[in-house]
C-alpha cells in the first residue's frame, strides 16, 4: 500500500497545467515538458484548466499573462491562494507589451514570483520549473 501511494504522489508531483491561449506556444511548451518527463495538461482557458484540474491534481500552473487577465483569471488567482502550496508560473510576451504591463499583470506578479517571458529557451523552462517544484 505505501508503494502505491508514493507512485501516485510521484506521478501527481510531475503533472503540469498549461494554461494557453496560442495553439502554437501551448503546443510547445507541453512538448517541451513532455520530453523532460513531465506529464502535461493543456487547457485554452483558466476555467477550462482549473475545470480539468478538479479531476487529476496537478504540482504547479503555467498561465499566459493573458489567459491571467481575462475573465477566468480571477478564478484562477482565488484557486492560487486557496492552494499556496501549487506554484504558479506567469508566461509573459515581452513584444506585445514592450517594457509595460497593465494593472491587472503587474496584480498577478507578485502572486507569481515565477515568470517566463517569451521568447524563452527550453533550458529557462525547465529550470523555471523545477525551481517552482522545488520550493
Amino acid at each position: 500500500m505505501n508503494e502505491e501511494c508514493s507512485l501516485l504522489s510521484l506521478q501527481v508531483m510531475k503533472k503540469i497545467l498549461v494554461i494557453e491561449d496560442d495553439e502554437l506556444v501551448r503546443d510547445s511548451v507541453s512538448l517541451s515538458l513532455e520530453s523532460a518527463g513531465y506529464d502535461v495538461m493543456e487547457a485554452v482557458t483558466c476555467e477550462e484548466g482549473l475545470q480539468n484540474n478538479k479531476h487529476v491534481g496537478v504540482a504547479a500552473i503555467i498561465s499566459d499573462v493573458v489567459s491571467l487577465e481575462n475573465e477566468g483569471g480571477e478564478l484562477l488567482r482565488r484557486f492560487c491562494l486557496q492552494s499556496p502550496d501549487i506554484p504558479l508560473i506567469t508566461l509573459m510576451g515581452t513584444l506585445s507589451y514592450a517594457g509595460k504591463t497593465s494593472a491587472t499583470s503587474q496584480a498577478a506578479m507578485p502572486m507569481s514570483p515565477h515568470i517566463l517571458h517569451k521568447p524563452f529557451t527550453l533550458d529557462e523552462l525547465l529550470a523555471t520549473v523545477q525551481g517552482a517544484l522545488a520550493r
